[in-house]
């Protein structure tokens, strides 16, 4: 019984099957993912304190996180640099500025600088992001990339449980939001230790990198794959951005919880659902991206939809355990999928570029909750925006199945 369990559990959290320095990879991008969910999910968790201290309103605040993603094209620069020059250094650029951005959004006297500062944080989460995804394609067996990648997505998931968790803090006085911003600096701690750890990513003999790779993207033998995984992320982002976004001015301003149960609501749903990551992971490892994407994209919209429905503890706790689950088993199965859909000389650069038109999406949803939030209400807006999710389910179905397909000579459809 004992070595049938262990079997068991080694199917499906097979960290013994990674070798030391595929180990070490992942662990270091274990601790990039929880500094960087800390510091990119403030901006949501403190939103309603944020707001109070700025004195703007929900529309206003709706603009704002708008503005900041739309700056994310600036991430562009950093992976352009990954594709021709290597991975690591850019890495490392894009890890210091969001901490710094992080950091320096808790010393803002004005909106505009708060939009500012979340602007940096969001070029340096969506080329960080990428880099990461393709360090771990690049670095790991190809039969464990999903997994390994679900590690540091859910080390950017424990990051954000911690953000939440600093929710008390921020509400202690007028300034006190600040406070949470701030710790966000302490990332800065975690830097030499990966200047040591990360490595570089083999190039393959006679690699050739590419004088324009977003050209390519657009307009190259690759162009239909790119415009298919642009369009699911822009469609399911504009859903994912407003009802991220405002899921603690829903629980604490329209349901009325109070902020400490607001947080251990959140933290008790996420913390389950946060599972999705492991086993998305691993069933996109063992039945493929496409069919774990889709499934996950349904669910996720199902249970945003009913965090903005229900009222009562328990639907509401199952809803954000469904869309928790679903949304952070996406997460591994459309990273690795993305990678694997690209070949080297573009793959960072097709990250960012994807991930940069998802913010288009989570912008329009944004600028779009700026008008209809206030017309229709919250929960009409988020429960339209899903429509999107069943969008994107219906494109990833046309997106070719890559699992278990090296990453040295990626070809394209015919």
């Amino acid at each position: 019984m004992p070595g049938a369990l262990g079997k068991t559990f080694d199917s499906l959290l097979p960290v013994g099957r990674l070798s030391r320095a595929e180990r070490v990879a992942v662990a270091s991008m274990w601790l990039v993912g929880v500094l960087q969910g800390f510091a990119q999910s403030q901006a949501a968790a403190t939103l309603p304190f944020v707001r109070v201290g700025l004195g703007i309103d929900e529309g206003e605040m709706s603009a704002i996180l708008a503005v900041a993603r739309i700056a994310s094209f600036g991430a562009l620069a950093l992976s352009h640099w990954g594709d021709r020059r290597g991975r690591k250094v850019p890495f490392l650029a894009a890890y210091t500025l969001v901490i710094a951005a992080g950091f320096g959004s808790s010393l803002v006297q004005a909106p505009w600088q708060f939009a500012f500062g979340q602007s940096l944080v969001r070029v340096g989460t969506a080329a960080l992001t990428t880099l990461v995804v393709v360090l771990l394609a690049e670095q790991v067996d190809r039969s464990l990339r999903a997994f390994a990648i679900s590690i540091y997505g859910a080390a950017g998931s424990l990051g954000a449980a911690l953000a939440l968790a600093t929710l008390p803090l921020a509400g202690a006085g007028p300034e006190a939001w600040r406070i949470p911003f701030a710790l966000s600096g302490l990332g800065v701690v975690a830097l030499p230790l990966l200047v040591r750890t990360v490595r570089e990513s083999p190039r393959s003999p006679g690699f050739v990198p590419s004088s324009a790779p977003l050209r390519e993207l657009l307009t190259g033998p690759f162009a239909r794959r790119f415009w298919l995984v642009a369009a699911i992320g822009m469609v399911g982002s504009a859903f994912t951005a407003v009802s991220l976004s405002f899921s603690t001015e829903r629980l604490i301003d329209d349901v009325g919880l109070t902020v400490g149960a607001a947080v251990a609501v959140s933290l008790l749903g996420g913390t389950v659902g946060g599972l999705g990551f492991f086993v998305g992971g691993r069933l996109a490892d063992v039945f493929g991206r496409r069919p774990v994407a889709v499934a996950a994209l349904l669910m996720a919209a199902v249970g945003g939809v009913g965090l903005y429905w229900f009222t009562a503890i328990v639907p509401l706790v199952v809803s954000i355990v469904v869309g928790s689950f679903g949304s952070f088993s996406f997460v591994p199965a459309a990273a690795a999928h993305r990678a694997e859909l690209f070949p080297t000389e573009t793959r960072a650069t097709a990250g960012t570029a994807a991930a940069n038109l998802a913010m288009v999406g989570s912008a329009a949803g944004l600028g779009l909750g700026r008008f209809t939030i206030a017309a229709f209400g919250l929960s009409e807006t988020v429960t339209f925006l899903a429509g999107g999710m069943v969008v994107a389910a219906i494109l990833t179905l046309l997106l070719p199945e890559t699992k278990g397909q090296a990453l040295d000579g990626v070809r394209p459809d015919r």
